[in-house]
C-alpha cells in the first residue's frame, strides 16, 4: 500500500518512517480504542500519551482513520470543514496583494461598497452583505479574517497566503475553514473560485470577471 484514502499523500513508508508504524497498524490500534465511541480528541491523546506520537502526527493520523473508517468526509476538520483554492497569475505578489488591501482594488474586480479598515482587529463590510475582522495580516505573505455571511456559518475563517513565483509572477492561494457541512463547502468552492479567476483576470487584462459571465463560460466547458 503506497498512499491512504483522503486528502493527503503520505506514503505508508513516509508515516512508518516518521511514527514507527505503518499506516495500518495504526488503524489498528484505533480500532481497538474505538474512535466512534470516545472521539476525535480522545484518539490524538491516546497516540501521544500511550504510544508517544508527536502532536502532528497524532491528528494527521487520526483524521486519515476517520476517512478511512467512514467518521469523516475529505473535507471535514475537527472545527468544522473546509476548502482551499489557488491560482497562479501573471502579476507580482504586491499588484495581488493591494487588489485585497485597498477597497479601491476590491470594487474593482470582486465586489461593491466595500469599506474596510486594513488592519489586524480591524472591520470589513461590502455591498454584498459579507463583513467580518481582520485577524492576522504579514504583509505580502498572508491575511486572515473573520467570514460572516447570511448565506454561510458565521464566523467561519478565511486565510489568503501570497507566494512570488518568480518572473512577475504570483501564486494566491485561498482557504476557508470552520464550515458547517459539506453543502457549503460546495457552494463556497464555486464562489471562491469564481474570485481567484475574477482576479487572475483583472491583474492581466485589468478588468474581472462578473459572476454570472465566469458561471456560464465555466458551465460550457
Amino acid at each position: 500500500m503506497s498512499n491512504r484514502t483522503g486528502d493527503t499523500n503520505i506514503s505508508d513508508q513516509a508515516v512508518r518512517t516518521k511514527t514507527g508504524k505503518g499506516w495500518e497498524e495504526w488503524f489498528s490500534i484505533l480500532d481497538r480504542f474505538d474512535v466512534k465511541k470516545h472521539g476525535h480528541k480522545a484518539a490524538a491523546k491516546h497516540l501521544s500519551e500511550k504510544h508517544g506520537v508527536s502532536d502532528w502526527w497524532c491528528q494527521m493520523i487520526t483524521v486519515q482513520y476517520e476517512r478511512e473508517r467512514g467518521l469523516r468526509e475529505v473535507n471535514q476538520r475537527p472545527d468544522g470543514y473546509q476548502l482551499s483554492v489557488s491560482r497562479v497569475i501573471a502579476a507580482p505578489v504586491g499588484r495581488a496583494w493591494d487588489a485585497f488591501a485597498t477597497t479601491k482594488g476590491l470594487n474593482a474586480w470582486f465586489t461593491h461598497s466595500a469599506k474596510q479598515e486594513f488592519v489586524e482587529g480591524g472591520e470589513y463590510s461590502n455591498g454584498d452583505g459579507d463583513h467580518g475582522v481582520f485577524r492576522k495580516i504579514n504583509h505580502h505573505k498572508n491575511i486572515r479574517f473573520t467570514w460572516n455571511s447570511k448565506h454561510h456559518k458565521p464566523g467561519s475563517v478565511v486565510e489568503l497566503r501570497f507566494y512570488p513565483r518568480g518572473g512577475d509572477r504570483c501564486q494566491v492561494v485561498l482557504q476557508h475553514m470552520k464550515l458547517a457541512s459539506k453543502k457549503e463547502v460546495d457552494d463556497l468552492r464555486e464562489a471562491w473560485s469564481w474570485v481567484l479567476d475574477s482576479l487572475r483576470a483583472y491583474l492581466e487584462t485589468g478588468k474581472g470577471i462578473r459572476f454570472e459571465e465566469w458561471k456560464k463560460a465555466t458551465a460550457s466547458r
